[in-house]
């Protein structure tokens, strides 16, 4: 942990020689796809910023985030000899991770207004939009307790008989590794409040503690408990098709992490096509404010770190967060990941007006008699500096 409250991985030192050089071989940090994908409708320019900045988190958020983008974008060492060395570098080398901490917790601003002391049993068809405050507080103590199951099962005031499942086998495997305390509230919260809430995050872990003020919910530490919660119950259904152990690479994770990369996979796909949200309701519902958007989080996750990899960002330089007609590729071609991956040329003279012919067999020029045009034919395709000189 740094003095700003940043967790830093001890192996990113260890590796900071090897992503340098991986940064001047043009490992696509994949600022643009992502900010096009974001949950929060980041800017070319927060997301870079997102990406650039040290990563605001603690241990537990990072390593499970760190898990997520080696599962979708793992190093692959082996292709090199046969496809070269562009093909190595994956996802924790660009830091993802990163950005899906900082997005999940920037897309949902909560205002002030519409925040009510009253309870969801309260509220009646004339209170309009207004939500319980309880809905965003959440406290998770695993001290004094004998198992971290133990701990949920009594913020959701249930039996572990309720658990619609092996609940023995489900207080074997869930741990939310160092975390001994959770706590979101709001920060200075009265009813004369007005505009964007704030909210005080507190984790509490075995050896150190971290202590943030945002200006959005903070989902992304929150949705990691959520997946060491749905990774117990796919253990304890016995999904699974590799082992479970420890990981090392991810000491400060918890069940989640000590899934196999595939299994990661197929534990965060059951929370959209699986029925672990319906299966273990009670035990999530207390921890996020609307359980029905975490099918929306996988889907978000598995498009950002595609969209995120496989980019050309890397190549425009200083031209980055331009927009797109000023933006101008000045590294050469050859060392930009995805082009190497992708075997793309790069745009060329007459693509965008010729773009009908890009496919061998597509459309076919209409008669001139056939066609109807304006007198003005200005339009995207005769811009300068969209899709080369047309």
């Amino acid at each position: 942990m740094t003095n700003d409250g940043c967790w830093r991985d001890p192996k990113h030192t260890m590796q900071e020689n090897d992503r340098e050089q991986v940064s001047r071989r043009g490992v696509v940090k994949g600022i643009g796809g992502l900010a096009a994908l974001s949950m929060s409708n980041a800017t070319f320019e927060t997301a870079q910023a997102a990406m650039d900045g040290p990563l605001q988190s603690d241990p537990h958020t990072a390593d499970t985030y760190r898990s997520i983008v080696d599962a979708i974008v793992p190093r692959t060492p082996e292709l090199e000899d046969e496809l070269g060395p562009e093909h190595v570098p994956g996802g924790l080398d660009a830091e993802l991770e990163k950005f899906l901490i900082w997005d999940f917790n920037h897309f949902q601003e909560i205002r002030a207004e519409m925040v009510t002391e009253n309870s969801l049993l309260d509220l009646s068809g004339d209170s309009g939009p207004e939500m319980p405050r309880a809905m965003f507080e959440v406290t998770v103590d695993t001290t004094g307790f004998s198992s971290d199951l133990d701990a949920m099962l009594d913020l959701a005031d249930i039996s572990i008989l309720d658990l619609d499942l092996d609940g023995e086998a489900m207080e074997d495997y869930l741990t939310f590794g160092p975390v001994e305390r959770f706590e979101i509230g709001f920060a200075d919260f009265d009813d004369a409040t007005e505009g964007p809430a704030e909210f005080e995050l507190a984790v509490e872990t075995t050896n150190e503690s971290v202590h943030r003020i945002l200006q959005n919910y903070p989902y992304a530490p929150t949705f990691t408990l959520v997946f060491d919660l749905v990774a117990a119950e796919f253990l304890a259904l016995g999904k699974n098709e590799d082992p479970v152990s420890p990981n090392e690479q991810f000491p400060g994770g918890g069940t989640f992490t000590r899934l196999s990369r595939e299994d990661r996979l197929r534990c965060l796909w059951t929370i959209v096509d699986g029925g672990a949200i319906d299966t273990i309701d009670d035990l999530l519902s207390p921890l996020v404010p609307d359980v029905g958007i975490l099918k929306y989080v996988v889907m978000a996750v598995n498009g950002l770190h595609g969209f995120g990899y496989y980019t050309e960002w890397s190549g425009y330089g200083d031209t980055k967060t331009n927009t797109p007609n000023e933006r101008e590729m000045q590294r050469d071609p050859a060392e930009v990941q995805s082009r190497q991956q992708s075997g793309y040329p790069g745009p060329a003279p007459g693509y965008a007006a010729d773009w009908r012919h890009a496919v061998p067999g597509g459309f076919k020029d209409p008669k001139a008699k056939n066609l109807n045009l304006p007198d003005d034919l200005t339009g995207d395709d005769v811009i300068d500096g969209i899709g080369g000189d047309t």
